[in-house]
């Protein structure tokens, strides 16, 4: 079978009957031939998912999430294989684990694929990946600033050592979009004038731009492990069986 993969969030303040009345859904929620798979994760700030089925069966759980919450821009891939083991709905503090990045609040520019791609042809733009090393390390856009950071949260850090202009134009992007919902107003919060976001992350910009300025390989969270430029899944990469990092052998973790 071939599985459409939907990739999405939804950030809006959720109460806490909410959560356990969209959670206890969910959880009942598979159905179809075969049945979803795929995570869900449902928090205070909204849910968080990728999921995977048949086209029908993707179709009925996206359209009963956008009559609810105020939908993300849906990313949509394929799989041959089963990309996750099972279906888990999980309840969470945060639908991404952000520390002091999420704090800030306030909202920033979102660009279209068709507006990213504009803006990476000008010149005098500092283009930052929110994403972490071991992502990062698949592919990037060109001229991307690596914050070389192992988890998200340690994204402050690299925003208090960021030696720029307050009026430089900066540019982020992530995997689907969510972290820089976080990351973009934190770095305006700390008086960044011009900050933007690809909207919908580099699976967005791929499914417009499959031969555009993104070079290598996008990481995935599934068993794809990472997409080609045509939103493919990898034949370069695998998981170590060892400690679980993306890669080629020899394994860049191990010794």
């Amino acid at each position: 079978m071939n599985y459409l993969v939907s990739t999405f969030y939804a950030l809006t303040p959720l109460r806490d009957e909410q959560i356990q009345e969209m959670r206890s859904t969910l959880q009942e929620w598979p159905r179809g031939t075969p049945p979803l798979l795929g995570m869900v994760l449902v928090a205070p700030d909204g849910i968080n998912a990728t999921i995977a089925g048949s086209p029908q069966s993707v179709s009925q759980l996206e359209q009963w999430l956008s009559q609810r919450l105020p939908m993300s821009a849906i990313k949509h891939s394929h799989s041959p294989i089963p990309p996750f083991g099972r279906w888990k709905v999980v309840r969470r503090r945060e639908t991404v684990t952000s520390g002091v990045v999420g704090q800030s609040g306030g909202d920033a520019r979102r660009l279209s694929p068709a507006e990213w791609h504009a803006m990476l042809e000008q010149e005098n733009v500092l283009l930052i990946d929110v994403r972490n090393d071991y992502e990062i390390r698949l592919g990037r856009f060109r001229g991307a600033v690596d914050p070389g950071t192992s988890t998200f949260t340690q994204f402050a850090d690299f925003v208090a050592g960021l030696k720029v202009a307050k009026d430089q134009k900066i540019l982020t992007y992530c995997t689907g979009g969510i972290r820089c919902e976080k990351a973009a107003p934190y770095l305006k919060a700390q008086g960044f004038e011009q900050v933007f976001q690809l909207d919908g992350g580099i699976l967005h910009y791929m499914q417009h731009y499959p031969d555009g300025f993104f070079e290598g390989e996008c990481f995935v969270f599934d068993e794809r492990v990472s997409l080609d430029q045509q939103l493919q899944p990898t034949t370069r990469y695998r998981r170590c069986a060892l400690c679980g990092q993306p890669g080629e052998d020899p394994c860049h973790y191990c010794p």
